[in-house]
């Protein structure tokens, strides 16, 4: 397998590795707030109500798909540059987006509960806590497209825009390409 294509291989599987865990992560979390937005509100593929294993499945099965397309993106965009950068630098990138997204879903979360909670006790419905912790759920998985893809189009514009590392020699602590121009020379001489 030739660098390009592994270089490639590698940002598109990272990714999608990477968007999963994201996935895995915030299902857990609010499958465990309320989990009948997996078990009834979602196609039953797997008969459980158990959150873990709901928080399991659709943090996959929500996430792969998405995360694979973005990659395809983000690996192209890499591609055509001249200088493509190491896929590591992308995952890097990544994996501190997937990372910002779930404290932004999980206080996306936490701050609707949190409002809804100021309704006071006697003009709630009966329904109220099952009804708050579905539309706190509910939410938080509606902004995950959103900001996901809001950080995949950051991601492609660093990876577009960020200008090569200039490469330093062995015989000095001077950038090579320093050497090569008069106003370089001038400052080492």
């Amino acid at each position: 397998m030739n660098g390009a294509l592994r270089r490639f291989l590698t940002i598109v599987l990272g990714s999608t590795f990477l968007a999963c865990m994201l996935g895995i992560c915030l299902d857990l979390v609010t499958a465990n707030v309320a989990v009948e937005y997996f078990s009834v509100h979602h196609p039953k593929i797997l008969p459980t109500e158990n959150p873990w294993a709901l928080a399991l499945l659709w943090g996959v099965v929500a996430s792969w798909w998405f995360a694979a397309v973005a990659g395809v993106i983000v690996a192209l965009i890499n591609h055509r540059r001249q200088q493509p950068l190491e896929a590591i630098r992308i995952l890097k990138w990544t994996a501190i987006g997937c990372l910002t997204l779930w404290m932004i879903m999980v206080s996306i979360l936490l701050t609707i509960m949190a409002v809804s909670s100021t309704i006071p006790i006697e003009q709630r419905r009966a329904s109220f806590e099952s009804d708050r912790r579905l539309v706190a759920v509910a939410m938080a998985h509606q902004y995950e497209y959103v900001l996901g893809t809001i950080a995949m189009l950051v991601i492609a514009v660093m990876t577009w825009r960020l200008k090569p590392q200039r490469r330093f020699t062995e015989e000095s602590d001077e950038p090579s390409d320093a050497r090569k121009s008069p106003v370089g020379r001038d400052m080492a001489s």
